[in-house]
This record gives structure tokens, sequence and C-alpha cells, in this order.
């Protein structure tokens, strides 16, 4: 694009994405089992948008038998300021905040994209290789009210196999997924409009103002780098994807999650597992996780038990409990007032 039309396109997107500053909150319910029934939780969360501003509170307090008690219950406020780069870190208890900017968070990019698009770009020989990847959504003509939203039900089904390239052991990934929409009404329209502006606001200041399709090459490029299969593979089908998701209407209310993992290797140690246990494709799908995943499937330490093979290894439910479009004061995207600055 010339630079002498810039300017022009530049204002027309932003009063497109920002026709206005406007409020909107909304109130969510997430209960997750964890993986393989490690690092269940239960929790709310507010976020209030405004433009390029978020102010978030959640709680959650741990359910599995484990971190209940080890990490207990705890909130957690964070203020994300886009316009003025930084973000928030409250401890209301304490009465103090951290500020980090966000340029911190994620590193300087020399092509003006940021960390995460230098990631991308990193290239990686392949681990596994996709075999079978098939995305269904199927609406069940099931309709119910959900916290005052009258909402349809749909199941999206995606089942995804990986070989390991160099044991050829191959994992089979189920993802169900059952949807919970309402129809798109003045105050939903007005959530969604909040919520893409501010995650355009965000993405851009994270230096990744990519196109909608450069957005899309990336998640599948980011998706294939952390599953380890080659992105032309990931891409197989995607057109398809594409295509069933625009069967659901409307905004999700309640969505539930459940992956399901079967590997060759589990089949053939039905007594137990060790740390090098973990299904092909696994433990590098998650990255970080890749130690809490390892954990999950092998059992726990002190009986060494294979989990059941008919659980989900990983299961969410994510529930929106409401949804306001009420003006919202200046401060709430303030460090409250006698709130001391920690180093």
């Amino acid at each position: 694009m010339k630079k002498i039309v810039f300017p022009v396109v530049a204002t027309c997107v932003f009063l497109w994405v920002f026709p206005a500053w406007a409020d909107v909150a909304k109130e969510s319910f997430t209960k997750s089992g964890g993986f393989g029934g490690s690092g269940a939780f239960e929790g709310t969360t507010v976020v209030k948008l405004q433009g390029d501003k978020q102010h978030e509170t959640t709680n959650i307090k741990f359910t599995g038998a484990v971190l209940s008690w080890a990490a207990g219950a705890g909130e957690t406020t964070t203020i994300t300021r886009v316009d003025k780069g930084v973000v928030w870190r409250l401890d209301t208890k304490k009465k103090t905040y951290t500020e980090t900017p966000i340029d911190v968070l994620i590193g300087d990019g020399e092509d003006g994209k940021g960390a995460y698009a230098d990631d991308a770009d990193d290239e990686e020989q392949p681990t596994v290789r996709v075999t079978r990847s098939e995305f269904k959504v199927r609406k069940t003509g099931a309709s119910q009210t959900i916290n005052g939203f009258p909402c349809e039900e749909y199941l999206m089904t995606w089942v995804m196999e990986l070989q390991d390239l160099e044991t050829k052991e191959k994992t089979a990934n189920t993802m169900e997924t059952t949807l919970w929409t309402t129809p798109e009404t003045p105050a939903i329209k007005k959530l969604q409009a909040e919520e893409a502006a501010f995650s355009k606001a965000y993405m851009k200041r994270l230096g990744m103002n990519f196109s909608p399709e450069e957005m899309e090459l990336f998640g599948i490029g980011a998706l294939a780098m952390a599953s380890g299969a080659p992105q032309e593979e990931m891409m197989k089908g995607f057109e398809g994807l594409k295509k069933e998701l625009a069967k659901v209407k409307g905004y999700p209310i309640r969505t539930a999650v459940s992956w399901k993992v079967k590997s060759d290797r589990q089949a053939a140690a039905p007594q137990g597992l060790d740390k090098d246990t973990v299904p092909a494709g696994t433990g590098d799908l998650f990255g970080g996780l890749q130690g809490l995943v390892s954990g999950a499937i092998a059992g726990k330490a002190s009986g060494g038990v294979m989990p059941d093979a008919n659980a989900p290894f990983f299961s969410s439910m994510t529930e929106v409990k409401s949804i306001s479009t009420d003006a919202l004061p200046a401060s709430t995207f303030e460090v409250p007032s006698g709130y001391k600055k920690q180093k």
C-alpha cells in the first residue's frame, strides 16, 4: 500500500472499528476438569471494556484433590491500557499494584510484527504428521433459555489423528464442543463490537497488525508449530473447517468442551505409565503445559494408575451469566486511589 493513501485508509478503518467508545461488561462462569483430572478449577470472570481499555477480575478456586488445598482460591484483577501501553495488576488485599509495559511482555520484533510473529517464522523440522483431520458442525434443533438468553444448540466435532514420524505411533484427538448460542440483539452486537475493538487494538500493539487472511495463516502456523506437524498439512481441509463454522449462528452463551486422547501406546500399556508415555503430539500441543500434561497422562505418582480411557483428557464449560451496556465510570480503568506501586 502506498504511503500517500495510508492516512486516509487508516482514518476510515479507525472510524469503522471504533465508531465511538462504548461501555460493556460481561460476567462469565467457567468450570474445568483440568488435564487428566489435574488442575480442576471453577470461577467467575468479569470483563469490562471501553474501546482499547479493559478491566478484568477473575475469582478462581481449585477443586481437585491436590490443588484445592495447596492453592485454594484467589482473585486476580488486571487493567490493560492499550492506549498507554501498560498492564496494571492489582493486589486487592495488599492495596498494591505492578505496572508492566506491554512491549516488555511481547519483546521487540525487528520487522515491527513483534515477538509472536518472530516465533511463528521460526522453522523447525516436523516431528509428527497429520493422518486424519475431520471437522463437522451440526445444529441439533434443541433449545432452552440459559441465564435469560434464548439459546439453540450446536454440536462441533473435530477429529485429528497424528503420527509420530520416528516411532510411527498414532494418537487420535477428538474434540467435542457443545455450543448454545443466542440471537445477536443490540446489546450482543455492542458487546461483539467492543470485544473486536479491544482485540484489534491489543493485537496491533503486539505488532500483529495483520489482515484477516494473514491472521488465519498465523493461527494455522502457531497450531502447526505447537503440534509439531507441517503447516501445509494443517492447512488441508481448512476451507472446509471455515465452511462448517459458518453454520453456527448467534453469540455463544454456553460452551462445553470435551477433549479425548487415544494412542497406540495407551492401548499397549494398561497396567501403568511412566513419564515417557505421553501420546505422540500431545505434550507439544500445549507447549509449556507439557509437564502438567505428561503427569496427567502418566497417572498419579503414588499409584501410577492409567486414567480412565473413556474419560476426557481435558474438559471445560464456560457460561455467560450476564451482559451489561451501562455506562462505566472512568475510574474503572485506572489504578484505585491509595494503591502503592510495587517494583
